[in-house]
């Protein structure tokens, strides 16, 4: 319902969403309501939701018809879904599999919890005056993460990249909540637990900040819930699809319900979001109540009750002493091991003793014994330990005198080898921590320790698609045991694949891999918007997916990466293989017939590689200019060619399968183009002279491929027209146009009606989305459009004159007189010819 622009506080803000500029109106009255409204990313997500409801209020006893009512969905639907379980129940189209279920302890457990409205609460904290300011100022570990997509089965992560391979940052910059910085707004973090019931107090909080309106976060979901309170200016949160401005203040409490903050360009003032994130109260019971039942258990077993105090299992009284005398038996036994240990490595046993008292450690002893300048020292000091010394003060400043002398020396080593260990330990961390899903790279901890040297050397094998069969191509695999495969075949501009074989297509790929348990993943390596492959292998993507490969090779299995060609020398593996051989990797390239060749380091680069990023920012810039010429098909087909096409069996190609195998939203976006690409492409070509049938298009597809078809005529009409004045007014004269200017009553006549041209779209409607109507076949090469006429004759052109411009007419033969410049004039050939003798009868 639109807003009166009379409305008190009436404002209109423009935001971008999904790419799109969109146009929101807000009063006084959507500031200041307050509540729960629920929230569906689509009717589908709705359904869902509705179905778990049911199964849910069914185990808490609801009746049919109060289940209904409730959910407002008729008997009939509750009757179909409330005895199934959650894990039984199907997820509707556009429902992501991670919304469904997780896997714990590689067992799936349902979601049926997450789900809930969104509660808006204005005003929910009142004292917010300079408190913005105050939080940015006194936090300073902002930091911009990386712009990351989630992979929409197991809510993983994906790194977005430019069209060159370069890492994208977020706009918006983010930092950790921490306790005792700002006073007021640890009341705010306060207030917020308490809203949604959370009692321990070091329940982490996440803040978002937004320094002016370009600075946004795209539409994004999560498996938990949040609580998110504004300050700042105020700007527009997207939940779904409805637009909520959130002024400072303001408290927004979501589910699983997708959300974000666009980019607002009338917006100049900075905000933050102070977010919480939470889980459904059910779920959140269950660890307290764990830690609970361990926290007696432990006390339980340690003999203290749940206040702490100590007491005796056997005799039930408190047993202070036997608890003191305990730790001191085990210091005694740690003493004991320590000097047994030093005693096996070959050290005196005295010196050993004196040792561990003056160090207070074993590491500290093992250093003090292995120093000369410390053993001596030791030797002295051997007689005051372990008895009564008469000049303690001469005791005790030898033994200053050690540790400053320790300390000088082994402060700066010691320094050096715990930053050593320390290094070492997070790159354990960092290789270890990955599942395997999404990108390893996607974690900030990765990409700071983890690169290609410190994986260690690995074996990896390359492999070429190039003609083989698909049963050639997987005993290939067999034969070397890969179980991992990675395919870094290039993409062109409209980032399609070009394969040879049908079944290296690469969702038939991925399936056929995914039936033999193979592992497989595509990464366009030495795309054409990426300049070529040399160019590519220096991006931070290709750096990423190569530290991924030997990541793979290392934990995974045997790992291989796919090329075009099955000559290694031919191909852009060369330059992936031989990056990796120089960070002392091996790569063995497994030829057709099933042997292999081991990559040598410096081995040369082929011609087309080195020069392949100049020859594409070329083409670039000409695509950019609108002066690259696409290569134009003859439109006159042979009558065999028309029948061979019309009898060869049509390939069936299932959109809705290809979209649905997309990963995650850019995967999806990708294909999403490419889909309506085809579907441009199909309509363009007469009925049955089509290698592919489209089938399972959605209406979005087919809607989107009208608008780009409409939009290209439109764009293609104007062009031609342009075209067409340009001719006229440069196209020289003939021979006899001189004589047929002084004597226009000389010679035969030729009249030609001119066509009326009309606006592309005029004619192009009448096309469009409907089945069955095909475009008119003697339009060939311009499916929709009308093509503008060529120019025409004067009234009294003389023949000669004619049959330069326009070629010979149809009576004539190949060897009947001409103009001077051949059979079909200066600019055609016979079978252009043909083709405006066909497109004037037409007219």
């Amino acid at each position: 319902m639109a807003i009166d622009p009379e409305a008190p506080g009436f404002r209109r803000y423009r935001y971008r969403e999904f790419g799109e500029e969109c146009v929101a109106d807000f009063d006084d009255a959507h500031l200041a309501w307050s509540g729960t409204f629920e929230s569906h990313t689509s009717s589908a997500h709705g359904e869902y939701q509705d179905r778990l409801r049911a199964i849910q209020l069914r185990k808490q006893g609801w009746t049919k018809a109060d289940i209904a009512k409730d959910i407002g969905r008729s008997e009939k639907f509750v009757g179909r879904w409330w005895q199934l379980e959650p894990l039984a129940v199907p997820r509707p189209p556009g429902v992501h599999q991670y919304l469904a279920h997780s896997m714990i302890s590689e067992k799936k457990v349902d979601r049926t919890d997450m789900w809930r409205g969104v509660e808006v609460v204005r005003g929910f904290f009142k004292d917010t005056l300079g408190l913005y300011d105050e939080v940015v100022s006194s936090f300073t570990a902002w930091k911009q993460g990386a712009s990351e997509t989630k992979d929409f089965r197991t809510a993983s992560y994906f790194l977005r990249y430019d069209r060159e391979g370069k890492m994208r940052m977020m706009t918006m910059k983010s930092a950790g909540y921490r306790h005792g910085v700002v006073s007021r707004l640890d009341a705010l973090v306060s207030k917020i637990h308490q809203k949604i019931k959370i009692t321990d107090p070091n329940h982490g909080a996440g803040m978002y900040w937004f320094s002016d309106g370009d600075a946004s976060v795209g539409s994004h979901r999560h498996v938990f819930w949040s609580a998110r309170v504004a300050l700042g200016a105020e700007r527009i949160m997207m939940v779904d699809k409805t637009p909520i401005l959130m002024q400072e203040g303001d408290l927004v409490i979501i589910g699983p319900q997708r959300h974000g903050v666009p980019s607002m360009p009338d917006i100049s003032e900075g905000s933050l979001r102070i977010s919480v994130p939470f889980k459904p109260q059910k779920q959140e019971k269950v660890p307290q109540n764990d830690k609970r039942a361990k926290d007696a258990k432990t006390a339980e077993t340690a003999g203290t009750d749940v206040t702490g105090k100590s007491y005796d299992s056997v005799s039930g009284g408190e047993s202070d002493t036997w608890e003191y005398d305990e730790c001191e038996n085990e210091e005694w036994e740690n003493d004991n091991s320590d000097l047994q240990t030093l005693t096996a490595m070959g050290f005196d046993t005295s010196a050993s003793a004196t040792a561990l008292q003056v160090c207070g450690s074993l590491e500290r002893a093992i250093d003090a014994l292995t120093n000369d300048d410390f053993a001596e020292m030791l030797k002295d000091l051997k007689g005051e330990f372990g008895q009564e010394s008469d000049d303690v003060d001469e005791s005790l400043a030898r033994r200053l005198q050690m540790e400053e002398l320790q300390e000088d020396t082994r402060d700066s080593e010691l320094q050096e080898q715990f930053e050593e260990y320390e290094r070492l330990l997070e790159i354990d961390d960092a290789e270890r921590a990955w599942d395997g899903y999404g990108d390893l790279m996607h974690n900030s901890m990765r990409r700071a320790n983890l690169n290609l040297d410190m994986l260690g050397p690995q074996i990896l094998f390359s492999i070429g698609a190039a003609a083989q069969t698909e049963k050639q191509f997987f005993e290939l695999l067999s034969l070397h045991s890969i179980r991992i495969l990675y395919d870094f075949r290039p993409t062109d501009y409209r980032d399609e694949v070009r394969c040879q074989q049908p079944h290296f297509e690469i969702r038939i790929l991925k399936s056929n891999c995914r039936q033999r348990h193979i592992h497989y993943r595509h990464v366009a390596v030495g795309r054409e918007t990426a300049y070529g492959t040399l160019k590519h292998l220096q991006s931070d993507e290709v750096q990423h997916i190569l530290v991924e490969l030997v990541w793979q090779a290392k934990h995974g299995g045997r790992t291989a990466f796919l090329g075009l060609e099955e000559d290694w020398r031919a191909d852009g593996r060369v330059a992936l293989a031989e990056e990796l051989v120089k960070h002392e990797h091996r790569v063995h390239h497994i030829r057709g017939d099933g042997s292999i060749e081991g990559h040598q380091v410096g081995t040369a680069m082929p011609d087309f590689l080195v020069q392949e990023e100049s020859r594409l920012r070329k083409v670039h810039a000409q695509r950019q200019a609108g002066e690259l010429q696409r290569p134009e098909k003859s439109v006159d087909r042979s009558t065999e060619a028309v029948a061979r096409s019309l009898a060869t069996e049509k390939t069936q190609f299932d959109v809705s399968a290809e979209l649905r195998d997309a990963e995650n939203q850019d995967a999806l976006a990708r294909a999403q183009k490419r889909m309506v690409r085809m579907q441009v492409s199909a309509s363009k070509k007469e009925a049955g002279l089509g290698k592919k049938q489209l089938i399972a298009v959605p209406s979005h597809i087919t809607r989107e491929a009208a608008a780009v078809r409409e939009r290209l005529e439109v764009k293609k009409g104007e062009k031609m027209k342009t075209k067409e004045h340009s001719e006229a007014s440069t196209e020289p004269l003939g021979p006899g146009s001189s004589a047929a200017a002084s004597s226009s009553n000389s010679g035969p006549s030729h009249s030609f009606a001119p066509l009326q041209v009309t606006s592309a779209t005029s004619d192009v409607n009448s096309f469009i989305e409907r089945p069955g109507e095909t475009e008119p076949s003697d339009y060939a090469g311009y499916p929709f459009a009308v093509p503008a006429a060529p120019a025409q004759p004067e009234q009294n052109e003389q023949p000669e004159e004619r049959r330069r411009r326009w070629g010979p007419r149809e009576g004539q033969g190949a060897g009947a007189p001409t103009g001077p410049t051949g059979p079909t004039g200066p600019t055609g050939s016979a079978s252009e010819t043909h083709v405006l003798r066909r497109w004037a009868r037409s007219t």
